[in-house]
């Protein structure tokens, strides 16, 4: 792909079509998240169970460890996305961010307490990480980056790397609605939503999946998880914005699944109509120096909001703008 020439033609056109003066893009780093998606295999498998089985050797956990490589002594890592498969959706844009990052860094102003923080613990021994200590949703810099919610727009937050925006359609049933007059906006309200033309290429963006057609339930309104069973549960996807096509489909990059193949899916491009989306957050990097920040971001170091969201709470909108730091 020509990806300057192609990043320069989304930038004008977006211009064209309104996008808000007041949000700043890094164009560089844009294009450096855009060029590293071409390091990745093309699918690999998806998995998200704990144990090897039948289809896959290792797990997603393994494929992790073994992509991040670092010594004791080294300075910052290598990473490998040849050996991060298989992959779900939050271990795809965790590598990809973290490969992205390296690319990016070239003259080390991120510092190895940050390269070293920002690694994944897997609950696998090595030198770093010598208990073989795991990170559950909200711990550390994994744990945030594959949590429920909002982890990448909240990880971003508290570096001080970037910002947020969301949109939500609203919720169709009046059990799920927060309040009684929001109203749950028709397929050609939300299709002409701003949201669409304030994404740029290169943006990360999570998804809650619409599911009022498909399956008809308002899984796509819930954000987290609070472990009752028979309780509406978040249904989320992790990606990173590819743009608009012409027909109006939403593109992105991830790990895509599941599906009855899991062995033929992983890293690669999907697309959906915007009606497919209930609720969208996007996040937009401006300052990937600020991946410093992660050297206060201790392995053990929880972020509530996001580890309640794993089992134990949902989280109302107001409450996720704020952990966010959005304002309306």
């Amino acid at each position: 792909m020509n990806t300057p020439r192609l990043f320069l033609a989304i930038v004008c056109l977006q211009a064209i079509l309104g996008l808000s003066a007041a949000d700043k893009v890094n164009g560089e780093w844009q294009r450096c998240v855009i060029a590293t998606i071409d390091e990745f295999p093309l699918r690999g498998g998806y998995y998200t169970g704990g144990r090897p089985n039948a289809v896959f050797s290792q797990t997603t956990a393994q494929g992790l460890h073994d992509a991040y490589v670092m010594g004791i002594d080294d300075e910052r890592p290598e990473f490998n996305p040849q050996a991060a498969v298989p992959s779900f959706c939050s271990s795809a844009t965790y590598s990809l961010l973290i490969k992205a990052l390296l690319n990016w860094d070239k003259h080390g102003v991120i510092s190895r307490q940050a390269w070293r923080n920002m690694k994944p613990y897997v609950g696998i021994k090595d030198d770093l990480n010598p208990n073989g200590a795991g990170q559950p949703d909200g711990m550390g810099f994994w744990g945030r980056a594959n949590a429920n919610g909002p982890g990448i727009a909240v990880l971003v937050r508290e570096l001080d790397a970037g910002f947020s925006f969301s949109a939500f359609r609203g919720a169709k049933n009046d059990t799920v609605k927060e309040s009684p007059g929001k109203q749950y906006l028709t397929d050609e309200e939300w299709r002409s939503h701003p949201v669409w033309k304030r994404a740029m290429r290169g943006d990360l963006m999570k998804i809650f999946w619409n599911r009022n057609e498909s399956r008809g339930h308002d899984g796509g309104a819930i954000i987290g998880d609070d472990g009752v069973k028979g309780h509406l549960q978040e249904a989320g996807h992790s990606v990173v914005f590819l743009g608009m096509s012409l027909d109006g489909k939403v593109m992105y990059w991830s790990s895509n699944g599941p599906g009855k193949d899991p062995a033929h899916m992983g890293y690669g491009v999907g697309s959906c109509d915007p009606v497919d989306i209930q609720r969208v957050v996007f996040t937009r990097i401006l300052h990937p120096e600020n991946f410093n920040n992660a050297k206060a971001m201790a392995p053990n170091d929880v972020n509530q909001y996001l580890f309640d969201l794993n089992g134990h709470k949902h989280s109302t909108t107001a409450e996720m703008l704020r952990q966010i730091g959005e304002k309306k």
